[in-house]
């Protein structure tokens, strides 16, 4: 470890700026081996996959002690004295740490780089989840713990979301970015799964209730502790050999970029279309169980049913994301605003029918309304969720030179945001008496995002620059090497 370390931190000092330094591009250089680095093939993939991992790991971890409290709701509520609201609360410290930590969390990735922003996430990640294992007879002092907790672990929202496309454009070749992105930024989604099954699978009734949450506590420190310890390890700030002509380029100094990227209307296109949708269904996927609870009047047969539609569709959203970034990358180059308007078009379809169900409205057979919810809520969960890696692709293509951490930063702001909203329109008074107001607020925010996407123009402006030192001409349109700043005119 001290020799690979040692070489890598002698060729940072050598000159070579990473992408996400302060300053435009000067770099003419095609070859995408920097001077006196050599390093076997073996080492690269393995170096690379050991980032992708531990990336996913840490987004994994994020994502599910975001949800820890939602599917097991029904359950926790009576011993604790926790309302709704309260409920509500927990998972909307993500979205409010969120606007506190997102600046400092761009600038940290964009000019620190990626080795200092994992090693302070994953301290937030151990601490937000151990603090909530200390042990008290106060139920008042547990629901504080429990708070600060959340607190933590929503700090480090602003990373485990918009880190994924900062390591697929410093660590992977052009060909590999888009699937990358998908692997690393549906993993904090396949936590979500997993908390809306693993959660009440440990905390299955109010019995001994204090010692199942513990124990389920417990396991979630144990899990960041380990990546923690990967993460120290070894985890780099960038590979010796630049995987492209853009990773071995700098990006936009950071003020800059962020002034620019207020006068970049496409990407504020994209940006307002994935935060509508994707933060309204990541506040309606928190708030499911009390949600079905209001159609069953059953708390644990709503909480299982949750958990189950929760991870289901989040799961199939997880194979989504991958498989629909596979596609945008290997068969659909180019198109993804195309690729976008489908997906949410037939999102919003599937709420649409997942809310007339749940109305009442299509069948009162108990049967048969188990079925529908099931497909609608799985496959919504399979084409919304897969949407998620080809909005950061186009956000970060269409903002380049801009820097990807500052770029994914300010895009996932608008999720969180549309999370926000929907969590505290509980709060609202007389809402909660239309017990169907959180599924037709999700189809509503579907609809309008559908629109959005109509007037926004995809540019592959990153690409574009990529492919311009190709020695193949016929692989790209423009007939010269472009510099960063050439391409975002």
């Amino acid at each position: 470890r001290s020799v690979i370390e040692s070489a890598v931190e002698g060729d940072r000092s050598s000159g070579h700026h990473h992408p996400a330094t302060m300053g435009l591009a000067h770099d003419t250089q095609p070859l995408l081996e920097k001077k006196g680095a050599s390093v076997s093939s073996s080492w690269v993939v393995t170096e690379r996959y050991w980032v992708l991992g531990l990336t996913s790991l840490m987004a994994f971890l994020q994502g599910g002690i975001w949800n820890t409290w939602g599917p097991i709701a029904p359950t926790v509520q009576g011993p604790y004295g926790w309302s709704d609201a309260d409920i509500a609360l927990l998972a909307n410290w993500g979205p409010i740490c969120y606007f506190i930590a997102v600046l400092p969390s761009s600038w940290l990735m964009d000019c620190k780089g990626v080795k200092l922003s994992m090693q302070i996430v994953m301290v937030l990640l151990c601490l937000g989840s151990g603090i909530r294992c200390i042990p008290t007879e106060s139920k008042q002092t547990f629901t504080l713990l429990v708070h600060a907790g959340q607190f933590l672990n929503g700090l480090a929202g602003p990373i485990a979301m918009s880190i994924p496309p900062v390591i697929s454009a410093t660590f992977f070749p052009t060909e590999q970015r888009t699937l990358a992105t998908s692997v690393m930024s549906v993993a904090n989604y396949v936590g979500v799964a997993i908390s809306f099954i693993g959660g009440p699978a440990i905390v299955n009734n109010p019995d001994h209730v204090e010692h199942k949450v513990f124990t389920y506590l417990a396991g979630q420190t144990a899990l960041c502790l380990l990546g923690f310890i990967g993460v120290m390890m070894y985890f780099p700030n960038r590979p010796l050999n630049a995987p492209s002509r853009s990773a071995a380029a700098d990006r936009t100094a950071f003020w800059r970029g962020l002034r620019d990227l207020t006068h970049c209307s496409s990407f504020w296109a994209c940006a307002a279309s994935y935060g509508i949708i994707t933060g309204m269904y990541a506040g309606w996927s928190a708030y499911l169980a009390p949600n079905l609870e209001t159609f069953y009047h059953d708390s644990q047969k709503a909480q299982d049913l949750a958990a189950w539609l929760g991870f289901w569709a989040t799961l199939a959203g997880a194979f989504g994301g991958v498989g629909f970034g596979l596609i945008a990358e290997r068969a659909l180059k180019g198109k993804m605003r195309t690729m976008l308007i489908v997906l949410t078009v037939l999102s919003t379809l599937s709420y649409l029918w997942f809310a007339l169900v749940c109305g009442g409205y299509l069948t009162k057979d108990k049967e048969d309304v188990s079925i529908m919810l099931y497909v609608s809520c799985i496959f919504g969960g399979l084409v919304l969720n897969g949407t998620i890696p080809l909005f950061y692709e186009s956000a970060v293509e269409n903002a380049y030179p801009i820097a990807e951490g500052s770029t994914t930063c300010v895009l996932t702001t608008f999720n969180n945001l549309g999370c926000l909203i929907f969590l505290l329109l509980p709060n609202v008074p007389g809402i909660n008496e239309w017990p169907a107001w959180a599924n037709w607020s999700l189809v509503g925010g579907s609809a309008v995002s559908v629109v959005i996407l109509f007037t926004y123009q995809e540019r592959k402006r990153r690409t574009s620059y990529d492919m311009a030192s190709s020695p193949n001409p016929d692989d790209f349109n423009e007939k010269k090497p472009l510099s960063p700043s050439a391409a975002l005119n």
